[in-house]
Order: structure tokens, then sequence, then C-alpha cells
């Protein structure tokens, strides 16, 4: 069961939060399948058990991460800009981590935001958040999208990972570790302004 709603962040219509889910993106997607009016609604989970990413990868979601889906349905969006829609949604989520952390961070084409560490300098920057955008329609234009992203705030990283993947709150000095509702709310206000120039 989803958590109480509370008040939705601006441009965003329902929330629905749950402690646990196996997925964020495929329980959108069983949403706008059910045929439901669910257009800017955001679905969040403190955990997934089958987390993913690009190509079915697996994503880590344990407690302490950011694990959010969000059901767009706008025919105004040609499936043409699809690929915009992910690269813009990765600069904004680098843009939010940014503000909430202070990290230096860069965007991997198309969709990965990685992580300098500063008591590394030189040292390989590492990925804290990916993005997943899924979308049905044809070629003229899209019934949905959902996007998905996938953000390390204060979650562990599994050692299988580490060498390549890091977290916020492993990264930032203790005077600027981000919460996960916060991040939530940065990433939210640097969207919609990529999202209104595609509409």
């Amino acid at each position: 069961m989803p958590r109480p709603d509370r008040a939705p962040p601006p441009g965003v219509s329902r929330v629905l939060h749950f402690p646990l889910l196996d997925s964020t993106q495929d329980f959108a997607k069983s949403l706008l399948e059910k045929g439901a009016a669910c257009d800017r609604t955001l679905v969040w989970a403190d955990r997934q058990s089958r987390g993913r990413g690009r190509m079915s990868r697996r994503w880590d979601s344990g407690p302490g991460g950011l694990y959010a889906s969000l059901i767009l349905r706008n025919r105004k969006i040609p499936p043409s800009r699809l690929g915009a829609l992910s690269l813009w949604t990765a600069q904004a989520a680098a843009t939010a981590i940014r503000r909430g952390s202070g990290l230096t961070v860069v965007v991997k084409p198309p969709n990965d935001v990685l992580a300098h560490d500063p008591r590394r300098p030189g040292s390989p920057p590492k990925k804290v958040c990916g993005v997943l955008i899924e979308a049905r329609g044809d070629s003229r234009r899209l019934d949905w999208i959902v996007i998905g992203v996938g953000l390390n705030v204060r979650n562990r990283i599994p050692e299988h990972v580490a060498t390549r993947a890091s977290s916020l709150g492993l990264l930032s000095s203790r005077s600027r570790e981000p919460d996960v509702a916060g991040m939530l709310r940065l990433f939210l206000a640097e969207f919609w302004p990529f999202y209104r120039k595609l509409v």
C-alpha cells in the first residue's frame, strides 16, 4: 500500500509513495496498462527489489536512495525528441545534484550522471544517477512516457560496483549531506523547464 499522499511537488498531479516496490517503472507502466488517468503521477519507492536501468541492467535499490518514475501523457511530444528528453533529464538530475551536494558532476550521454570525489583529485568520476525512459506510441505520436530516475543518495553501494559507482552521502561533506526528499524536489524543479521546451 502506498503511504498517504503528501502535497505533490510543483508540476506533479499525484504522488504514490511506497515503502517497497519491485520496480517503480513497472508499477507506473501497470497503471497505464489499466487505463488510469495518471498524467504527471509520480511513483516513488523507498526500496526496490527489482530496480532496473537501460537494457534491463539491475539497479541496486537499498534504503536511502531515490527511486522514482514520472508518468507523462502528452501527445505533443514527437517520438523524435525522446533522445533529447533522456539527455535533458540527466542534465536536470546533474544540476540538482550539484545544487544539493556541492559536488562536481558530469553527464555521460545518454543518461548517466557521474560525480567526482573531492578527496581524490584526478580520480575517475563515479556513477551516482541513472535515467530510464520508456514510451509507447507510433512513429507520429506517443501515447505515454515513463521517466525513471535512480539516484544514490545515502544508500549502501554494493562491493561489486564500488569501483565505478558511489553515493552523494559518501562523496559529500557532512555539511552538505543531501536527503532523499530534498533531492527529489530539486530534480523536479530542474526537470520541468527542460520539459516545457519539448511541448
